[in-house]
């Protein structure tokens, strides 16, 4: 593993919901009612997602030492958060990797 590389995309700023990927993407489990359950999963290791207003879903990653998002946004299941990073577009997958949350 490279720790000194950075990723290579855009400046960017993402307003939503973080969501736990798995749940969300099986049976579209968000929001404030599944907020145990979506915390409870990330915290096994499922991974982050940001689900903006139009419905786009950008992976979550740590800019730090290649840190999993989860560490950044676990408390922060469900509820509606800003990120700033940087963005990477490859293949069809979305990833901010974040260096900031609100």
């Amino acid at each position: 593993m490279c720790l000194s590389a950075q990723p290579k995309g855009e400046r960017a700023t993402i307003k939503g919901e973080v969501v736990d990927m798995w749940c969300y993407l099986e049976g579209g489990d968000r929001g404030a009612a599944k907020k145990d359950c979506a915390t409870a999963c990330a915290k096994a290791g499922n991974p982050i997602a940001i689900l903006d207003a139009n419905g786009n879903l950008y992976v979550a990653a740590g800019l730090q030492d290649h840190q999993p998002g989860q560490k950044l946004l676990v408390s922060k299941m469900s509820d509606e958060v800003t990120v700033t990073g940087t963005l990477v577009k490859k293949g069809g997958v979305q990833m901010i990797y974040v260096d900031s949350v609100r």
